[in-house]
């Protein structure tokens, strides 16, 4: 008895299934992560080799190694900072403030002053540090 062979079909691979899944996770995974948002602090270190220049619309606010404020070089007292800065602000268009701090002032008293501003309205916080010489 002779049995007749059976042709079989082409052997092929659609992939427009596996694309379409593929496309599905990478949406699924770009709709579901979540991105930390940091602080938005620009940060010149001190002793840094690249420096930038002090716009005039910049709100300037310093500490020195007593503990004394200065806003805009005028020696203001901690309870006036809050009200008198998000003042200053309220004007501004990019509500920038550069920080001045003596190098041995307390990381406490800097960070309270970072806060201080932050809450008073600023949107970028910018350290400032001197110029390294070589």
């Amino acid at each position: 008895m002779q049995f007749r062979r059976s042709e079989s079909a082409p052997v092929a691979i659609n992939i427009a299934p596996l694309v379409d899944v593929v496309f599905l996770l990478v949406i699924f995974f770009a709709v579901s992560t979540t991105f930390l948002e940091t602080a938005g602090l620009e940060l010149t270190l001190p002793g840094s080799s690249s420096t930038a220049k002090v716009t005039p619309q910049q709100v300037s606010v310093s500490l020195d190694e007593g503990g004394a404020l200065y806003l805009d070089g005028e020696e203001i007292e901690r309870e006036a900072l809050a009200t008198e800065l998000r003042s200053r602000l309220d004007g501004l268009d990019e509500k920038v403030v550069v920080l001045r701090a003596d190098t041995k002032t307390p990381h406490g008293d800097v960070v309270r002053l970072m806060d201080l501003a932050r809450e008073a309205g600023a949107t970028a916080l910018t350290v400032s540090a001197r110029a390294e010489t070589e």
